[in-house]
């Protein structure tokens, strides 16, 4: 207990899964006990981590909302009196919850919130990738893939739902930004092309992106026609260890610049992220060796708009979005599959 160590991360999905690798790095370099202090979402990221004694859930929004709500988790917190904490999440509130936590040794970035309330600050480096980033405090390390570890249970319902599909293309279009989603006409394209040349579709998604998927489920077979192969809507029937159990199944994965773009990378699946508003040179990319991401060719002086994206283009247009085409994406998924039984007659 006296050497155990926290690592926290409450912000998006994405970062949640971009900061595990750090949880390995901190169980080989300190010993001792390793918690994670996440958002309920991050939560089901990280759940059933070999390396987690535990993983602390900060509902900042509802269950720990406000000052009581901070109070009760740093109580809960000075209670298993961790030597030290290491902080990849930069607000302001996280920055106070530590202190209040009482932990003596408080590690971020230099560019978080709050600063001066953290004992060590190390350098915010924009040229590194959000995971190798996050090892910097650490003290360094390469990029590697994230993991999650869905229990047998989750596994075996994966199958279950997916059970009878031989190779399917997995369609995530949902993101909380709506200038980081591609258009859904688009991924509506795509999932009637595949469907026209037999490749069955998978479309994922949170308790959220039920009206979404139902409009790109709809158009799709509306397009196709008479589909050779089915497509499946699994918005909101999977928790997220069990999508990541369903992506590890797909043959390629399509998505925006967002959470199942991550847990594809951390899958091994290949990946063909479309990039809206936001830009690689961010720091999110995928890195897998089959992985590609694709965005607007043409400069737009208002791209990228923001590290995280709009509720709407702030320009009115979305070119970032609209002018990266279904063709241009249904390329790359083909070159993705060269055993694909339809390859040679596919039109693109």
């Amino acid at each position: 207990m006296a050497d155990a160590t926290l690592l926290v991360d409450t912000s998006f999905l994405g970062d949640v899964l971009c900061a595990e690798p750090a949880v390995r790095v901190a169980a080989e370099k300190f010993g001792g006990d390793v918690d994670f202090l996440t958002s309920p979402g991050g939560g089901q990221m990280l759940r059933n981590h070999p390396q987690l004694r535990e993983v602390i859930v900060y509902d900042k929004r509802k269950a720990d909302k406000g000052l009581l709500g901070m109070l009760r988790i740093a109580k809960r917190l000075r209670h298993k009196k961790y030597a030290r904490v290491i902080c990849s999440h930069r607000s302001w509130r996280t920055a106070l919850l530590l202190k209040l936590a009482k932990i003596p040794v408080r590690i971020a970035f230099d560019n978080a919130a709050a600063k001066w309330i953290y004992t060590e600050l190390i350098e915010y480096r924009t040229d590194l990738h959000e995971i190798e980033r996050n090892l910097q405090l650490l003290g360094g390390g390469e990029w590697t893939r994230p993991q999650m570890h869905p229990s047998a249970d989750e596994i075996a319902k994966a199958a279950q739902l997916v059970g009878g599909l031989d190779q399917f293309l997995a369609i995530a279009p949902g993101s909380i930004w709506a200038t980081k989603r591609w258009p859904e006409q688009y991924f509506a394209g795509v999932a009637a092309t595949a469907l026209r040349h037999g490749l069955a579709v998978v479309l994922l998604g949170g308790p959220d992106d039920r009206m979404l998927n139902n409009r790109i489920y709809t158009s799709a077979v509306v397009q196709a026609l008479n589909p050779k192969t089915p497509i499946l809507d699994l918005s909101g029937k999977t928790n997220l260890r069990e999508s990541y159990a369903v992506i590890k199944q797909a043959a390629v994965v399509v998505s925006n610049d967002s959470a199942p773009m991550h847990m594809a990378v951390a899958a091994g699946v290949p990946v063909v992220a479309v990039f809206c508003s936001t830009v690689p040179s961010f720091g999110f990319a995928p890195r897998g060796e089959q992985d590609v991401v694709l965005e607007i060719e043409e400069n737009l002086d208002c791209r990228p708009c923001g590290m995280h994206g709009h509720p709407s283009c702030p320009e009115g247009h979305f070119h970032c979005g609209t002018l990266v085409t279904v063709e241009r994406v249904m390329r790359d998924v083909w070159q993705r599959l060269p055993d694909f039984e339809h390859q040679q007659t596919i039109q693109v």
